[in-house]
């Protein structure tokens, strides 16, 4: 019994010692990482894509159900062109009404002439012309506002209505582009990066649908941030030293702004 207990005791013992001898675990080391967008090199480098230098996004100021929708997505449309109307009936009896009552108002006045009465009467009799008139105006400019035209010469990117529809002040029924001149514009140049631009600074431009290099310079900064993505965001501006064939509106490009 002593002998088994005893024989127990030492191989404890020679545990013990054996865990004691193992080395120490060496400690993971900590790798830093840097999360800013510039390169090795210091230089800025953000997403892009390329839009129309000139390019609009057309709205009514006024609402009512619509007529005709006069072009679809990829026509070419000069400057002063049709594009969408509104159903008129309405504004035009306004200013029907609005004339009307501009005749009514000036008969009165020639009678108030011919009877010979007073002066304060003959004024107030004009003043009611004049508002008249102004109202004839007023009827004939929403009359004008009921068609959307063309701005300038370009191309329909998308038409968001139909006829029949009903359009709302302010809501989006037309974007249209030049599409002869085209820009870049950054999605997400960051605002730990934005004391590196400056207006006139060089930039590099990578096109991936045409896998070429391009150079150009920035020629705005957005004054105003945005948040994508929970990070905040300037837009820049960056014109191309030359339009090469190929770009399409919203193709996907890199810009890299050159450290200054």
């Amino acid at each position: 019994m002593r002998k088994n207990l005893l024989i127990v005791l030492i191989l404890t013992a020679i545990a013990l010692t054996a865990c004691g001898a193992q080395a120490a675990p060496e400690a993971v080391p900590t790798v830093s990482l840097d999360t800013t967008s510039q390169s090795s090199s210091g230089n800025a480098t953000a997403s892009a894509i390329v839009v129309p230098v000139t390019k609009v996004e057309l709205s009514f100021p006024l609402s009512g159900a619509v007529k005709t929708v006069e072009v679809t997505a990829g026509d070419s449309v000069t400057a002063g062109q049709p594009l969408v109307t509104l159903d008129t009936s309405i504004l035009e009896a306004r200013v029907a009404e609005a004339e009307a009552n501009v005749v009514t108002v000036t008969t009165q006045l020639t009678y108030l002439k011919r009877t010979g009465t007073s002066q304060e009467r003959l004024d107030a009799a004009q003043a009611n012309i004049d508002r008249a008139q102004a109202a004839v105006e007023i009827a004939k400019a929403q009359l004008t506002q009921a068609t959307l035209v063309a701005p300038f010469d370009g191309t329909i990117a998308s038409v968001e209505i139909s006829p029949a529809e009903f359009a709302s002040p302010g809501q989006i029924i037309i974007v249209m582009g030049d599409l002869t001149h085209f820009q870049i514009e950054t999605t997400d140049f960051s605002e730990k990066d934005i004391p590196s631009a400056s207006i006139g600074q060089a930039a590099t431009v990578y096109i991936e649908a045409l896998n070429q290099e391009f150079t150009g310079k920035v020629t705005d900064i957005a004054r105003v941030s945005e948040t994508v993505g929970g990070d905040v965001v300037f837009k820049v501006t960056i014109e191309l030293d030359d339009q090469p064939d190929g770009l399409r509106w919203g193709m996907s490009a890199e810009v890299k702004i050159e450290e200054k």
